[in-house]
Formats: C-alpha cells, structure tokens, sequence
C-alpha cells in the first residue's frame, strides 16, 4: 500500500526551508510507500510589499534579517546568510514556483530523469531555489538564477522555456492557488493526507507527522470500521 501526500510550501519561507529535514526522514523512512505531491503556495508573492507591510513598525529588513537569525537558533541544520533580507531580496516566488512547475512537467512527461535515486530533478532544483536565497543571499527570482540552476542540474533550457512561455507551467501553478482554496490551506509549510481528509499546517513535530502516515499506512485487523 502507497499514499500520496500533498506537501504545500514557498520556497521563500524559512520554515518550509526548515522543513526539508522532516521529508528527507519521511522518505527515508517510509520509502516507496510514500509518493509525496509538491505544491506551492503564493505567500510571497509580493515579497517586497509583504515585508514593508508586515516589518515596518519592527525595524523593517533589519528587523526581517534578525528574526530570521532568531529562527535559525531553532533550526541549526539550516544554513542562513548573514545578510539574507538585506541584499538581493526577490520580487516574488512565484517565478520560481513556475519554473519548478515547468520542471515538474518535464519529469511527468519523461523528458528528463534524474541520476540521483533518493531525489527527482524537481527535488534538487526546488532545494538549490531555497539554498539560492536562504544560504546564499541571491535574488532567486530573476530568470538568470534559475535559469543557471536548471543548467547545473543539466536540465535542457530550450523545452524548459517553452513551457515557462506558453503558459502551461503557469496553469500548472495556478492549479495549486486552487487546490489552496479547495483545502483551505492556511499556509505553509502544510501537508495535505488522506484526500484532504488530515491536514498538518506549520512548524509540527516529525513524529506528529510519522503517525499520521503510519495510521494511514497500518490496516488493523479485527477492529470495527470507525476505529
């Protein structure tokens, strides 16, 4: 038995960057029995307006940038740069959202496959996104940095361009805006179980996650059908 579980995140929130560690075991442990959904939710969409909106009255960037180095005191297996915030700060996710979607498509359509067994070529360049901005201090949004990773991961940039140009990998990320309002996701990071039956939001602990899957995975005998 095998289950899918539909993993919402943006790869400009550092909680979701924080949570890499909790799929990576979720993989390891669970293996094939698993097939996790990569979803991305527009939270910064609008990175520059939501930081003025959100930091003006606590120090704006500067306030942005210690908090941020706050937070990694909570998650020391996390590489965050010091002036993440401060230099270099993306527009928006949601150009990375859609070139990881075009990549996506690719993968699903067999057009390119990774070499690596433990990570599809969707895994790798959504942690080099999040790396990008996180450990690097880099404006992940512009289209040269992602273009540099798809090149990294020897990922073909002329279908991947058509694909960021003819509006399908743009359909593709608009269908998780929906699935966002169908689930009432309430942010990120989310993981959505069970046909959307079991929904996890935030900084929860793995094994809160763990037992969720194991209650899904596990048929027990004998036991009526409510149990």
């Amino acid at each position: 038995m095998s289950i899918t579980i539909d993993y919402y995140s943006d790869v400009l929130c550092i909680w979701s960057y924080a949570t890499k560690i909790k799929i990576d075991e979720m993989k390891r442990q669970f293996n094939d029995q698993i097939s996790i959904n990569y979803r991305y939710t527009p939270l910064f969409v609008d990175m520059h307006s939501l930081l003025e909106k959100n930091w003006a009255d606590k120090g704006g960037l500067q306030g942005y940038n210690k908090m941020m180095h706050k937070l990694n005191g909570m998650f020391p297996y996390v590489e965050i740069h010091p002036e993440v915030g401060l230099k270099n700060l993306p527009r928006s996710s949601a150009s990375c959202h859609q070139f990881l979607k075009a990549i996506a498509l690719m993968e699903q359509r067999g057009e390119i496959i990774s070499d690596d067994p433990q990570n599809t070529l969707l895994e790798q360049a959504d942690w080099l996104v999040r790396l990008g901005y996180f450990r690097d201090a880099n404006d992940v949004s512009l289209n040269s940095h992602l273009m540099s990773i798809a090149e990294q991961l020897n990922i073909p940039l002329s279908p991947l361009e058509t694909l960021l140009t003819n509006g399908e990998a743009m359909a593709a990320l608009a269908s998780c805006t929906t699935d966002d309002k169908q689930k009432l996701i309430e942010g990120c990071p989310s993981f959505v179980l069970n046909e959307g039956r079991q929904k996890l939001y935030g900084n929860i602990g793995y094994q809160i996650i763990e037992a969720n899957i194991k209650v899904l995975l596990e048929k027990p005998e004998n036991k009526p059908a409510w149990y």
